[in-house]
């Protein structure tokens, strides 16, 4: 698989699990505020034992609190990157 120059230039999502309130390091990515929130979700059953309905209000809260955007640097054209390998 391969990413085209619009996967480059888009935004990605991500929140820590530390911020959420656990004693993690993970950070968990997404292409959208839903994705984060499914990932960190899936990351809270699999790695941490807690299920979506034992999540405290105040988790669910940290979680929609503590997503961050990250956007790439700007390309001066798609060939940059072509030029350079």
């Amino acid at each position: 698989m391969f990413q085209t120059y619009e996967d480059c230039i888009q935004p990605f999502f991500c929140v820590r699990c530390g911020d959420v309130g656990l004693d993690c390091n993970c950070t968990i990515y997404g292409v959208s505020e839903e994705s984060v929130i499914y990932n960190t979700i899936l990351h809270l059953l699999e790695y941490h034992a807690i299920k979506p309905e034992e999540m405290t209000t105040d988790m669910k809260l940290k979680i929609l609190e503590n997503i961050s955007v990250h956007y790439p640097p700007p390309l001066t054209s798609p060939s940059f990157y072509n030029s350079h390998f």
